[in-house]
């Protein structure tokens, strides 16, 4: 649920330190602040969260929305109502990631003593290396697209090599084979990445000037434990099979937009992020039982014209 951050034009923040109490205020960068930081007084649990960049980039103050809903993978017959109902949604502050959402909704299930789907389908947010492991480990199948290496400069990313991290080698898109591969754990988080070196091959490649910076000498790649897991999805997702699975997802699309224009999800009628879940919770039963009364009149008429064409059948007997 958004609420817009507001601002006078022109109005900038003081420069020079101040004075108060015989204390030197110092004003920090906007960099140096927290992302949990208050925006407004009125409203102090409402944060501020950026989404995309450039021109796409959309910002907002206010409270983030999760929200989970069946899928019918059996194609409607025409005119027929969903038979999709939400099964959950999840308020949280506005800073946090979408992926921390993803997972309050799978405590909330939990405690309401549903189980995790067997197939789950997600946006790119949610996928990632080790959930795909961790849904695979489990039985489940979390069908999203994976996103995109970052790439600089229009250089080859990790998507451009063939990695095979059980066997510690990589192919890059030249035809040859890492000359080192290394395993990094760190100590504080116990995280396991591989690093993946291709030392003299890198001298005279054709390819060089599409895969090296300026001061590079030869090119490294660094991916995590789970990434034959994250490749295997990002060459899955260019399927024609993938891509027709990937249209059932659609529908939450049309989910969100009917929670926003006909039950008012983003606008919150009371401050605190208690009452905004209280208020979504509303909003979620309502647009189930606006689904449900629709799907009922729809069998009453499917039933009713059954009826009717049977009639004149038995009298012409």
């Amino acid at each position: 649920m958004d609420s817009p951050a507001t601002g006078q034009p022109g109005e900038h923040p003081a420069q020079a330190d101040a004075v108060v109490g015989g204390a030197v205020i110092q004003p920090r960068d906007k960099k140096e602040l927290a992302s949990d930081r208050v925006q407004n007084p009125h409203e102090p649990e409402a944060t501020y969260a950026a989404k995309g960049q450039g021109e796409k980039k959309k910002e907002h103050v206010g409270y983030k929305v999760q929200v989970a809903e069946t899928v019918c993978e059996a194609t409607l017959a025409p005119g027929e109502p969903t038979r999709n109902f939400l099964r959950g949604i999840v308020t949280h502050p506005a800073y946090q990631s979408d992926e921390a959402g993803a997972v309050q909704m799978e405590v909330e299930q939990a405690q309401m003593g549903l189980e995790k789907p067997p197939v789950e389908y997600v946006d790119g947010a949610y996928i990632s290396a080790q959930k795909l492991v961790e849904a695979q480990a489990q039985g489940r199948e979390l069908i999203g697209p994976a996103p995109p290496p970052p790439q600089k400069d229009g250089r080859f990313t990790t998507a451009d090599f063939q990695i095979d991290v059980e066997e510690r080698t990589a192919l890059c898109p030249a035809g040859k084979t890492n000359t080192q591969c290394s395993r990094l754990e760190e100590e504080a988080s116990g995280k396991v990445s591989y690093r993946f070196e291709f030392g003299a091959h890198c001298h005279v490649c054709p390819l060089r000037d599409r895969c090296l910076g300026q001061d590079q000498r030869h090119r490294t790649l660094v991916v995590g434990e789970h990434h034959t897991a994250l490749q295997n999805r990002r060459q899955e997702q260019r399927t024609p099979a993938f891509q027709q699975r990937m249209r059932h997802r659609n529908a939450i699309e049309g989910t969100q937009s009917e929670l926003v224009r006909g039950h008012g999800l983003r606008e919150a009628r009371y401050r605190g992020l208690a009452k905004a879940k209280m208020q979504n919770y509303f909003i979620g039963a309502a647009c189930n039982v606006k689904r449900w009364i629709r799907r009922e009149v729809w069998k009453l008429q499917q039933a009713a014209s059954v009826l009717s064409a049977s009639v004149p059948a038995a009298l012409s007997h």
